[in-house]
């Protein structure tokens, strides 16, 4: 097995000449099956497509070259269809294995992932009905190029939910090159709240974002 620092320093050169790949899907491993499935249904709004019994733990397949590999026909599982495009379609899943304990604190790997909305309106639209539900978003931030909202699934993982703020590239390519945005690149953050009734009383987005 190959370590980054043994890696060809060509490599990158020969895999440049590529199409550049989409992430398509999203594993998490967790010991809270029931509230992990019903929290990402219940936030996204979507139902999960597949669901896998799963076998006897006993019966698990080990891959040497990853401890963390398993079959998901192995555990009990479910996938959710994000997006069915051709080509490049969209996957969350969830892996049960009940052995697990702890949250992902300490943990290298995944700090967090992100669901984009295609402006503010849809996302405050989803964000209203989380925080109405009880749900609390830890951070919300007006970062220049975008507008985040962050939540916590069950294990503490967190998800964010997010929208460009720019609709021309050319602005957007304009204030990621800007000194504003090198000295600040994660921007303010907001009152979650507070930031969605500015929107709704109908505060004029340059306003609304500026940084």
């Amino acid at each position: 097995m190959s370590s980054a620092n043994s890696l060809s320093p060509d490599l990158h050169k020969a895999t440049a000449q590529l199409p550049s790949p989409r992430i398509s899907e999203i594993v998490l491993q967790t010991a809270q099956y029931e509230s992990m499935r019903d929290w990402y249904s219940a936030v996204l709004g979507l139902s999960w497509s597949i669901e896998n019994p799963g076998g006897a733990p006993e019966n698990r397949r080990r891959f040497a070259g990853s401890p963390k590999q398993t079959r998901a026909s192995d555990v009990r599982s479910c996938f959710m269809f994000l997006d069915r495009s051709p080509v490049h379609g969209q996957v969350l899943a969830l892996f049960e294995l009940p052995e697990l304990s702890g949250a992902p604190a300490i943990d290298p790997g995944l700090n967090h992932f992100q669901f984009r909305h295609a402006n503010l309106a849809a996302l405050f639209d989803r964000v209203e009905l989380l925080l109405g539900s009880g749900l609390e978003a830890h951070r919300a931030s007006n970062h220049g190029p975008v507008t985040s909202y962050y939540f916590s699934d069950p294990d503490q993982n967190v998800v964010e939910l997010c929208c460009n703020n720019f609709d021309d590239p050319a602005k957007l390519k304009a204030f990621i090159d800007s000194d504003a945005f090198r000295k600040n690149p994660s921007g303010v953050d907001v009152d979650p709240k507070g930031f969605i009734s500015r929107f709704r009383a109908g505060e004029p987005l340059h306003q609304l974002l500026q940084i």
